[in-house]
């Protein structure tokens, strides 16, 4: 005689498999809104320490909020003033000298491109067909920019209000947990704002030290505006993967202007880095901020990065941090219990 297991399945197991389903659903179709919101949460974190000692020292909490916000704005605010005026100067210089480069090109590797023989007609044809795809190129890079500031503004302006309420807010976050002990919510809390905000100041300490290697090695080749482009470097360093390559960029520019020989070392020189960067200074750096082994900061990136590309490459380390205090909390419980 075979024995049988009868498995039963309450209402309310169903209503809550299909609730949570639902949930998640929504939570996929909103990502980019809730990725805004961690980011702002992240940005809160990382303002917190200002305006707790700004706090600490008598200022007004309103008044500290908005002078670590005035701190943030001016000190980017000059980084842009010092970096893209002489950009522009240099790409200005490398378009009027392109004949000569060409002519170079040319004559160093015995290759001549042929350009075709344009008449009146043919140009006016290239024209009215190329305008078409140019102005619909150009309306798209438009509203891509626009929908970055929109983003990058409400970002700013969430994370201010969360400054505003932060501890109004971990009063009462227990009541998303009801669950759980009131005490062991808000020390989680604590937990996740220290730990994120120690991630914030590992990554500027990481965009200082990329900056500060760039400017040594520029300043060694003896490129011309060595220091804007070690300030590009260190900012982009921010954006995982891409940010190093694309810095690459307005260097080579520079070092082509001087010499087409030059540019392959400074490309040479940011590989370099990069190699650095990627293998040893990341990973030893958010180690020692976010208590992550390096391991797992560099498949948190992969993972983030194939999830939601960019973005999901730059938040990927904070969120594994968090995922690491939550974890290690329930560890610290069931020991206990």
């Amino acid at each position: 005689m075979k024995n049988t297991t009868t498995i039963e399945i309450s209402l309310k197991s169903v209503l809550l498999i299909i609730l949570t389903l639902l949930l998640l659903l929504i939570a996929w179709k909103i990502r980019g809104v809730l990725i805004g919101l961690f980011i702002a949460f992240i940005l809160m974190s990382g303002f917190a320490p200002l305006v707790d000692w700004l706090t600490r020292k008598g200022v007004n909490k309103t008044l500290s909020v908005i002078i670590t916000y005035f701190l943030a704005i001016s000190s980017f605010a000059t980084l842009l003033f010092l970096v893209i005026p002489p950009l522009v100067r240099e790409i200005q210089e490398l378009i009027n000298n392109l004949p000569l480069y060409i002519n170079w090109f040319s004559s160093t590797f015995g290759y001549s491109p042929t350009l075709p023989a344009f008449s009146n007609d043919n140009i006016t044809s290239i024209f009215t067909s190329r305008l078409e795809s140019a102005l619909s190129s150009l309306l798209k890079v438009a509203l891509n920019a626009f929908g970055v500031f929109v983003t990058f503004i409400t970002v700013a302006v969430f994370s201010f209000y969360l400054l505003l309420e932060r501890e109004k807010i971990k009063r009462n976050i227990h009541i998303v947990f009801p669950n759980l002990p009131k005490e062991r919510v808000n020390s989680l809390a604590n937990k996740i704002e220290i730990k994120l905000g120690a991630w914030v100041r590992g990554e500027l300490m990481l965009m200082l030290i990329i900056g500060v290697a760039t400017y040594i090695g520029l300043s060694l080749l003896r490129v011309e505006f060595a220091l804007p482009l070690a300030i590009i470097a260190g900012l982009l360093e921010i954006v995982p993967i891409v940010g190093p390559t694309v810095s690459a960029i307005p260097a080579a520019l520079v070092a082509f202007v001087q010499s087409p020989v030059l540019a392959v070392g400074v490309i040479a020189l940011y590989i370099l880095i990069q190699q650095l960067e990627n293998n040893i200074i990341v990973p030893k750096l958010m180690e020692k901020a976010v208590g992550l082994s390096p391991i797992v900061i560099i498949f948190a990136l992969l993972v983030g990065g194939a999830l939601f590309g960019i973005i999901g490459a730059l938040v990927a380390v904070p969120a594994a941090a968090i995922l690491h205090v939550i974890f290690e909390d329930f560890y610290e419980t069931s020991k206990e219990t």
